[in-house]
């Protein structure tokens, strides 16, 4: 059994009154309410708080997906700590993780705890093809693109370009500068390296930067 079945077995068997604590946590994560979560947490205990953590509500959304989309730092480090490990990756009604929403919304802090602390799989794809950084990028989280570039393994997202692109991309091209990372390129046809450039200033990335060449 997956751990999305075992999760969803659990939820067909809750309370109205764990109903009620889902709707609650979700509304306490989307608005940051830490103390508000850790006292249904401590309501509930441990086992069935990180059954009603993995709930998805509405579209398929998580209580952890409304702390990454905005911002809440402190509340997904608790999160985390709660919930499973195959939690951290489930994916909403169009397949976006609470990664994917971190780094849409450019919260660097979020996405670098994510994936470091909550292990999250950084190259899942949603439902139009795209993993997180994709999203960032398309969204122009510059320092995000620069974690996640500097920090994670992209090779599959990642291929050399060639300066002599085709015409007919130029009207879908938007390029990024990141110190201390990559130009690159992003076309109909994918993400293309370009070259190494320090255009940005480096206190504007998260960590790592510094020790590259």
């Amino acid at each position: 059994m997956s751990a999305e079945q075992h999760i969803s077995e659990h939820m067909a068997n809750l309370s109205v009154q764990d109903s009620e604590h889902l709707e609650e946590l979700i509304e306490c994560a989307r608005y940051g309410e830490l103390e508000e979560i850790q006292a249904v947490v401590q309501t509930s205990g441990n086992e069935k708080a990180k059954v009603l953590l993995s709930h998805k509500g509405d579209y398929g959304k998580t209580p952890l997906h409304m702390a990454a989309a905005n911002g809440h730092l402190d509340v997904v480090e608790y999160l985390i700590t709660i919930i499973s490990p195959e939690a951290v990756n489930i994916q909403n009604d169009q397949g976006n993780t609470a990664l994917h929403w971190a780094a849409t919304n450019g919260h660097a802090k979020v996405v670098e705890t994510l994936i470091t602390k909550g292990k999250a799989d950084y190259k899942l794809k949603n439902a139009a093809g795209h993993t997180a950084m994709l999203e960032a990028e398309l969204h122009e989280r510059e320092q995000v693109v620069a974690w996640m570039l500097i920090n994670t393994e992209m090779e599959e997202e990642i291929k050399e370009g060639n300066d002599n692109d085709d015409d007919d991309d130029e009207e879908d091209e938007a390029c990024l500068t990141v110190t201390g990372a990559m130009v690159y390129t992003v076309t109909k046809n994918g993400i293309y390296l370009r070259k190494r450039e320090f255009a940005v200033p480096s206190e504007t990335i998260p960590t790592k930067v510094n020790q590259l060449s």
